[in-house]
């Protein structure tokens, strides 16, 4: 018979490695364990990817109803997917919280991350497959999507909120596509992302002193999909953190990009937050990151020399895109000085400056939210998802709740 101290020491090491019953669950359990309505569906982008929405048709609180509901599409950020709206407890998850209020709520997934991984001819382990930057994901995911999810709800309209990487792609849609804008009645833009030139923390450090480096390594080994557990990135991560100012945010590729702790993040739950995440993207997105980082510019990827840009673009240079262009929608965004990737100087010095008066409708800034907070933050459902469910209502009242 075991001993009480073997008892006791077997059951403190099972404690220590015991983990919430959602993490590592897909993003339809975790939905359906919290007594909401799930679906799935594929939309295919014109260049062949295959790409997996989720929906929460409506909440435990407001019914399903022959009238139409008003659709709610959320777009996660770098290094992410769709269950970054739906792991938190769910009072404080934005994706349960416009379910219950009578939205009609619908989460993409950009190619090559972990529900994206298909394609009509191409093979994910192909170098082919990999072959594509967030432009991309403006100029042909958000299409698919954004397209697939008006289609099953017969509408016209809907409204839009990003988080990162996912308000990159659709400024960038915005200043291109006026007739796209149409599609969008408003955009809610969470930890907003244009420049990066003066960013912090991890994707810094690589672009200021890995980049090129990494790139030709990349290319000579043929790393086309970027691993965030790969074994090179366990080396930067250790040159990265081996210093006082780092302590504290490193383990996780995330955590280090995102900025220092704010005392927000419920860290009972980071074994759900961290499912699938960071998720898979392309090398070339993140060279494409790290190449903004260091022109200060909101452009298209750089394919490194004239003739190979001049390919592409006809031109010697990568083009940028104007947000100065943006029309036929309107914007609201919510940031903190304390957020290391969508940062203070970035969006003062580009986004408020640039962007037209007539379309930016509210300027939020939030004191103590990092890049992550505005995700998974205890602080998030009052100070954004509440102001924003506040802001739909005004502009077209959801269902009336029973």
């Amino acid at each position: 018979m075991l001993s009480h101290q073997v008892v006791l020491l077997l059951s403190l090491f099972a404690s220590s490695f015991s983990l919430d019953w959602e993490a590592g669950k897909s993003v339809p359990d975790i939905i359906a364990h919290w007594g909401y309505p799930a679906e799935t569906f594929k939309a295919t982008t014109k260049d062949g990817y295959i790409l997996t929405l989720h929906r929460i048709p409506f909440g435990k609180i407001s019914q399903p109803s022959d009238k139409p509901k008003p659709v709610v599409f959320l777009q996660h950020g770098l290094l992410a997917n769709s269950n970054n709206w739906i792991t938190n407890l769910p009072h404080l998850a934005l994706g349960y919280m416009l379910a219950d209020a009578g939205y009609d709520v619908w989460m993409g997934n950009v190619r090559g991350n972990v529900w994206s991984m298909d394609h009509t001819t191409l093979n994910p382990k192909g170098h082919e497959f990999w072959k594509f930057s967030w432009d991309e994901f403006a100029k042909y995911d958000l299409d698919a999507m954004i397209d697939k999810a008006l289609q099953i709800t017969n509408q016209k309209t809907l409204y839009y909120v990003g988080h990162s990487q996912g308000t990159l792609m659709m400024f960038a849609k915005l200043s291109k596509d006026p007739q796209f804008a149409l599609k969008i009645k408003k955009f809610y833009a969470l930890a907003p992302v244009n420049t990066v030139k003066d960013i912090k923390g991890l994707l810094s450090f690589i672009a200021h002193y890995l980049a090129n480096g990494l790139e030709a390594v990349f290319k000579a080994l043929g790393f086309d999909q970027f691993l965030p557990d790969q074994g090179w990135l366990k080396g930067i991560e250790y040159l990265f953190c081996d210093n006082p100012f780092t302590d504290g945010i490193c383990g996780n590729v995330l955590f280090m990009m995102s900025g220092t702790s704010s005392n927000q993040m419920n860290d009972t739950r980071l074994d759900v937050f961290l499912t699938d995440e960071p998720s898979d993207t392309s090398t070339q997105n993140i060279i494409h990151w790290a190449q903004m980082v260091k022109s200060g510019k909101m452009q298209m990827y750089d394919f490194s020399t004239p003739e190979q840009n001049k390919l592409h673009y006809g031109q010697d240079t990568p083009p940028l895109y104007d947000i100065s262009e943006i029309k036929n929608t309107k914007i609201d965004i919510y940031w903190s000085p304390d957020d290391w990737l969508a940062d203070e100087k970035d969006i003062n010095n580009y986004l408020l400056a640039k962007i037209p008066k007539d379309v930016l409708q509210n300027n939020v800034k939030l004191d103590r939210f990092n890049h992550l907070d505005f995700i998974w933050g205890q602080r998030a459902a009052t100070e954004i998802y509440l102001p924003i469910m506040d802001d739909l209502a005004e502009q077209k009242p959801p269902v009336k709740l029973p």
